[in-house]
């Protein structure tokens, strides 16, 4: 009788720990699969939406605590700060809506936001109302509409935003249920087919160990290039090998260097990706490519720009880390970067429009402030004179009470322009308020100061503005302050400016007044 080979009950066994193998993975891959769906969604639905949710639910609770506190507030110049808040607030709450309004909503949360909508449009009506009332300074009339009228919806609408809120909780909650119960039988399936390919496992681990390091090791690569790619998502992902070649390039990076995948593969990072800095137009991907393969994590500088190949330039900013094996050795690296060319340009705006009058385009009053209190204190104030002109125009109110307020902006802009043309460079026009402007006079001899000012008095004067068919004429009454070249304050320079104005305003016509201003008077 012939003996049985030694080889049949481990390709016997070897055959049931493959069979018990693919049941693990088959059933373990099925349940994960779905414990994954559902914490995706929960993640990026559910979360997402409780999320906006919430946001809405508070910048309309702060858009209301904006008005409450634009209605208090006697300064018009920090009521129109507050009423700036309320619009701002709007734009995000708008953003805010549109993004929840493209996640998948059932029928609960459509009609739970089809009566928040009704609500929100009677709140933003009263808003509405209460904000033309603060822009004409009728702040009674504005706490009154507010208390009576707005605050009842907006009590109203906030018990709905927090039904809302409350609804994509309790969903949350029932998601993170329905995970945890497919968690637990996945967790139970898994255990109890492991147990018996353990037993059979046992007996021919050593026909396996080659294969597991082997799986191991591509696990891990794969694992790594998978959350490499996850956290890229939204922003362009490159991955370079350590030759420095390009191996994966996303649509967005694909977007921003011009360029596709298949074309960029294999080449080198400084033929296809062209940082630089937009200051000096230094070169920076060889630097930023020979960091990362160094095992340097690195970010981007500040100035980072990036030419693409349709020789369209945007500033990005993002990070470039190495990628490391199992064994701890640099195989590459990727870099994770974003367009910020729109959001830069919008702050630069901003950063612009704090310093500077919105009319006229002039420096504002606070900017100006700021500069001569610099100018005061600066080691050459005491090297050269300087004047402050103060400058008031006259029979300006005719003009908006016949013409009415445009022609007066534009006769604002007009005469700013026309004072602007009579400075030198290194003189600084703001505008204070309504019709007052003033100047500052840096390294300007006493005499000179007091021709400019007869200048700018002259020259509005005999200014003839035009509109409707109508000759409107002002005058400017000008305050001229010598500054002193030790000891002055903003306080008493501004205040010695200011009445100096004043007395040339009661001589009763367009004048130039001069005050030699000494430390300690104003």
């Amino acid at each position: 009788m012939k003996r049985p080979s030694a080889l049949v009950p481990v390709i016997a066994g070897f055959s049931v720990m493959l069979i018990l193998m693919a049941a693990v993975t088959a059933i373990g891959v099925t349940y994960i699969r779905i414990l994954s769906e559902q914490l995706t969604a929960i993640v990026a639905e559910r979360n997402e939406k409780a999320e906006l949710a919430t946001a809405m639910r508070a910048m309309h609770e702060a858009r209301y605590q904006a008005l409450m506190l634009a209605s208090h507030m006697g300064d018009p110049f920090l009521r129109d700060e507050e009423i700036m808040r309320f619009s701002r607030l709007a734009r995000e709450f708008i953003q805010a809506r549109e993004k929840f309004l493209a996640l998948p909503l059932d029928e609960d949360e459509l009609a739970l936001w089809s009566r928040i909508r009704s609500e929100v449009g009677e709140v933003e009506r009263n808003a509405d109302q209460a904000v033309g009332l603060l822009q004409d300074d009728r702040l009674g009339e504005a706490r009154h509409l507010i208390q009576q009228a707005l605050l009842p919806v907006q009590e109203t609408m906030m018990a709905q935003w927090a039904r809302l809120v409350a609804m994509q909780r309790a969903k949350n909650q029932a998601a993170m249920d329905e995970a945890r119960r497919a968690s637990d039988k996945a967790r139970q399936l898994t255990v109890s087919l492991s147990a018996g390919a353990l037993v059979v496992g046992l007996v021919i681990a050593v026909f396996v160990i080659r294969l597991s390091r082997r799986l191991e090791a591509e696990l891990f690569e794969e694992k790594e290039r998978a959350q490499v790619t996850l956290h890229a998502i939204g922003d362009a992902v490159l991955r370079f090998d350590d030759k420095r070649l390009i191996r994966y390039l996303n649509p967005v990076a694909e977007q921003l260097l011009g360029t596709t995948a298949p074309a960029a593969m294999g080449q080198s990072m400084e033929a296809i990706m062209h940082l630089f800095n937009k200051h000096d137009r230094r070169a920076l991907t060889h630097e930023i490519v020979a960091s990362t393969l160094d095992g340097k994590p690195t970010s981007l500088p500040n100035a980072t720009a990036l030419l693409s190949a349709s020789g369209l330039e945007y500033e990005v900013e993002g990070t470039c880390a190495p990628i490391h094996t199992p064994s701890g050795e640099i195989m590459g690296g990727v870099m994770v970067m974003r367009d910020v060319t729109e959001d830069r340009e919008v702050h630069r705006q901003l950063l612009w429009q704090a310093d500077h009058d919105s009319l006229t385009g002039l420096m504002n009053r606070h900017a100006f402030e700021a500069h001569l209190a610099r100018t005061l204190t600066s080691k050459r104030s005491a090297d050269f004179p300087m004047s402050i002109l103060y400058i008031d125009l006259d029979h300006f109110k005719p003009v908006n009470d016949t013409a009415g307020h445009v022609a007066g902006d534009e006769l604002l802009r007009r005469i700013a322009s026309l004072m602007q043309d009579r400075l030198r460079d290194t003189d600084i026009l703001a505008r204070m308020d309504g019709d007052e402007f003033a100047i500052v006079l840096h390294a300007c001899p006493d005499d000179m100061a007091e021709r400019i000012a007869r200048d700018i008095k002259d020259s509005i004067g005999g200014f003839n503005f035009q509109w409707g068919g109508k000759t409107f004429q002002v005058g400017a009454s000008i305050g001229v302050v010598h500054v002193p070249p030790h000891g002055s304050t903003l306080d008493e320079c501004l205040a010695a400016a200011d009445a100096a104005c004043y007395n040339a305003k009661q001589n009763g016509r367009a004048t130039v007044m001069v005050h030699h201003h000494e430390r300690g008077t104003s």
